[in-house]
């Protein structure tokens, strides 16, 4: 490929706000250096070039940082490609403006159905304020490939790339279902609470796994469920300005909600109990697929010590 000999293309100007998942340094055919950078949003990953001496490039760019780029698409023998003008770190308060989830890096997750309809959901939010919560919380740049790409758990339910997502999203949405089942009243707000307290139930996990599904030390150290504020504590730190009684609502949902209420305090709240029962749900339901995964849905199955039993498809009639 020979730089020099691209053609712009009228009218197809490329810019945004990406994560940077990859970068290779190379030369073209003339010798002109340049680099081959991967960028990353929610919903799309994008090859781009940066013409080394022809553009101003942040020192000290690493994995996963955000980068705000510029350029324009061009027409070579080879194909279109971009060809970037302008590259710098974005500002705190333009990243402070970009949608919700916007930075999640979607070539990291091994489930990207599963982040789609995660972005769909969080963006549906009607309460501002939790949108930006979830932001603060997700968005880190330690622990969203973990969120992305970590199991839920090792040797049971959800337990394979991307699992964690998975399981958390369907406790959030069990939650949903069940407040629509039992107090289709509830104003919409306390749904929207159930559902972040839902989705980020597991949160402390973050901690507990890294990016290759492998156990950390805090795992062996600590319980994940103990983790769950500390992950939180920036978005919760904001509700206290914004919405404090928000921000104690998820506190006593997360604290008191474990089996055997770990912290000492009973539910005081159908909200703390639903979250409870949809997480046992989804673990239980993904547990009884697997223990019948590789045999006929019938009978006896067992997955660890945990043992299932399925009527036969006689007993249906």
């Amino acid at each position: 490929m020979k730089l020099n000999n691209l053609h712009p293309i009228e009218h197809a100007s490329f810019s945004g706000t990406f994560r940077l998942t990859g970068r290779v340094a190379s030369f073209d055919d003339d010798g002109i250096p340049y680099l081959r950078l991967r960028l990353s949003s929610c919903a799309n990953d994008y090859i781009a070039l940066a013409v080394i001496d022809s553009l101003v490039i942040p020192e000290k760019l690493g994995h996963m940082e955000l980068v705000t780029v510029k350029g324009q698409q061009h027409a070579s023998m080879d194909g279109d490609v971009i060809l970037l003008n302008k590259m710098h770190r974005p500002m705190r308060r333009d990243i402070a403006l970009l949608p919700a989830l916007q930075t999640l890096p979607r070539l990291a997750c091994p489930k990207p159905e599963a982040l789609d309809r995660l972005v769909v959901a969080v963006r549906s939010l009607k309460f501002t304020a939790l949108q930006v919560f979830i932001k603060l919380v997700l968005e880190r740049q330690r622990s969203l490939e973990v969120f992305l790409k970590a199991p839920a758990s090792k040797g049971y339910h959800h337990n394979e790339a991307g699992g964690l997502l998975e399981h958390s999203l369907e406790v959030a949405q069990n939650v949903l279902s069940m407040i629509q089942v039992n107090e289709p009243e509830m104003p919409r707000v306390l749904q929207e609470i159930g559902f972040v307290a839902g989705l980020l139930h597991d949160i402390g996990k973050t901690y507990t796994y890294d990016i290759n599904g492998n156990q950390t030390a805090a795992a062996r150290l600590c319980d994940h469920a103990d983790l769950t504020l500390e992950a939180c504590a920036q978005g919760l730190a904001y509700l206290d300005q914004i919405a404090p009684e928000v921000a104690l609502t998820l506190r006593h949902i997360w604290t008191c909600a474990s089996p055997g209420a770990r912290y000492g305090t009973t539910p005081a709240m159908t909200l703390a109990r639903y979250v409870r029962d949809a997480d046992g749900q989804s673990a239980m339901a993904d547990n009884q697929r697997i223990a019948y995964r590789h045999r006929p849905a019938a009978g006896f199955g067992r997955l660890g010590k945990n043992v299932y039993w399925m009527p036969s498809a006689q007993a249906y009639g």
